[in-house]
């Protein structure tokens, strides 16, 4: 199978952002695809990041603290892959709807759907040429989901005002909501709240895996997109060997269980070691290597429909 490669040009203010996330232990444990995660969404400006001519490299990282939960990609890196696959399947009716807001009251509704929603809401400003009339409206709920949960997060008051007028190209929407996702996490994090980090990790995580697994109409088609499905097999080892840690909570525990049914199907696929690393090609970094992970149009539709499954648990939980 021919080997992906990576391609992207990096922005010091982003880089900085997404590298005080990261350490080396980190590093060894994610495959390389995943740490373009806040680079490959947030290709604008925001209101908070001026950028730079600035090209990093991956030796910032080695001086710079570490997040536990780095180790798990954030939607935006699989969007993004979407969007410069030149997916036409982008849809509103996937989506969680903001009606369903208003019944969930538990923590486990709550965060879980925390995560769903600025899942959802990422995919509106990635895809805002055909669903920037849903911008607004999935940032008012992701933002009363986070006060539900006592969440806090970094978003100035000039942030919230851009994306509410949804205003701005569609990178900087990206980069600003981004914020709002990650920011949420530092907050439960600092606050030793893992075990509603680990299933707002978890909505998040099954939201996206959701959404791009749909825009999949044609398995030969859309192979590529398929493939990247597969790569996330070890995303999700990466979010079960988090929340594996908080399974004396009784809801996290659930949680895992239907995880795991979801990693058996993934634990199925054929891995293969690429060759890799940093190189220098037309004035782009070029990041290439990680794991590269097979599957068979069966296997797809396998992981397709149990994701849909749990995802549907999760929407449904009250």
């Amino acid at each position: 199978m021919e080997k992906t490669l990576f391609l992207f040009t990096l922005n010091q203010a982003h880089l900085s952002s997404m590298m005080k996330k990261l350490s080396v232990p980190a590093l060894s444990l994610i495959p390389a695809a995943f740490l373009l995660w806040g680079l490959s969404s947030c290709g604008g400006d925001t209101a908070t990041d001026k950028p730079t001519d600035s090209v990093g490299t991956a030796d910032s990282a080695q001086q710079l603290p570490a997040r536990e939960y780095a180790q798990v990609p954030s939607p935006g890196e699989m969007f993004a892959f979407m969007k410069q696959a030149g997916s036409g399947n982008a849809s509103a009716d996937l989506l969680n709807s903001p009606d369903n807001e208003k019944k969930y009251e538990t923590k486990k509704a709550q965060a879980l759907n925390m995560g769903i929603y600025s899942s959802d809401l990422l995919y509106c400003c990635t895809f805002s040429n055909n669903l920037s009339n849903r911008v607004a409206q999935y940032f008012g709920t992701t933002m009363r989901m986070s006060e539900k949960l006592q969440v806090t997060t970094n978003l100035t008051e000039k942030d919230k005002e851009r994306i509410s007028k949804n205003v701005g190209n569609a990178d900087s929407l990206v980069a600003i909501s981004n914020d709002l996702y990650l920011s949420s996490f530092d907050n439960l994090d600092a606050n030793g709240r893992g075990a509603d980090l680990s299933l707002m990790l978890a909505g998040g995580w099954v939201e996206a895996l959701y959404l791009m697994s749909s825009s999949v109409k044609d398995f030969d088609k859309d192979k590529a997109a398929a493939e990247r499905i597969a790569d996330q097999k070890h995303s999700l080892d990466n979010l079960v060997e988090y929340m594996a840690k908080h399974e004396d909570n009784a809801d996290v525990k659930a949680t895992l269980v239907q995880l795991g049914e979801l990693k058996g199907l993934f634990d199925a696929l054929a891995s293969s070691k690429q060759d890799g690393g940093m190189k220098s090609t037309n004035g782009k970094r070029v990041l290439g290597g990680g794991n590269k992970t097979s599957i068979t149009k069966e296997q797809f539709e396998a992981i397709k429909a149990k994701v849909t499954e749990i995802r549907t648990g999760f929407i449904a939980v009250q």
